[in-house]
């Protein structure tokens, strides 16, 4: 059965044709990014702590979530493709990374074990600017992928004034723990397994903070997923 998407995109193609979200060459209305572009990404070449997602590990007693999937390391040309998603409106790397996470997350067996799927949220005066919340539109293509239930009420955000990439990584931690609050009036998530998702995983902070706070709200597992992270052993920028 052909989705609704799929049509969609088809039709759209003849008003607008689908171009790559990294090159802006022209692509088939079916596909979601060019071939040239696709064999520069920089998936991960070494196997990553799947309790904490880093290639030296991090203090698994300080974090709340129990285990993050990436699937890149953010460097190059993935820098470009994640900057153009947060800018142009091209949502198709969101749903290319989606594919590929879903998968992961089935080879895991996260997706078989979570009840709800949520992200990091954005302040709504900047997603108001953008259109969309790039986490949130990855976090759905994926349980589209995966068929499971999403809710993006579980999270709130007050007004973010720092850009995250400007701060140091114990800046990171407290500015992370001052903007991001709880809505436990909007789901019961007792006993259930969440899985959240960002854009990108660098100190871990922003999913550490959302992960407790979910936590406390009585989530049972917080499984984390992101389309790329920074490694330890080597040095990159946000």
């Amino acid at each position: 059965m052909v989705s609704r998407r799929l049509i969609y995109k088809f039709l759209l193609d003849f008003v607008y044709p689908n171009r790559c979200p990294i090159c802006g060459s022209f692509i088939k209305w079916d596909e979601l990014l060019c071939k040239v572009c696709e064999s520069k990404l920089p998936f991960h070449e070494k196997t990553l702590c799947e309790r904490c997602g880093k290639d030296k590990c991090l203090d698994h007693d300080s974090l709340h979530f129990d285990s993050i999937y990436t699937l890149m390391r953010y460097e190059d040309i993935c820098v470009k493709a994640i900057h153009q998603l947060k800018d142009d409106r091209q949502l198709n790397f969101a749903e290319y990374s989606a594919k590929l996470l879903g998968n992961v997350l089935r080879e895991n067996g996260i997706a078989q074990q979570a009840d709800i799927i949520t992200s990091v949220p954005m302040h709504r005066s900047k997603r108001r600017k953008r259109g969309y919340d790039q986490a949130q539109k990855l976090a759905h293509f994926t349980a589209a992928e995966l068929g499971i239930n999403e809710n993006y009420r579980l999270l709130g955000r007050t007004k973010d004034t720092a850009e995250q990439h400007t701060l140091t990584a114990s800046e990171r931690k407290t500015h992370a723990e001052e903007i991001y609050f709880s809505l436990p009036d909007h789901a019961d998530i007792k006993g259930k397994n969440i899985l959240l998702f960002d854009d990108v995983y660098t100190t871990g902070s922003t999913l550490n903070v959302c992960s407790g706070l979910l936590k406390n709200m009585g989530a049972k597992n917080v499984f984390c997923a992101a389309i790329a992270t920074t490694l330890l052993d080597e040095k990159h920028k946000e």
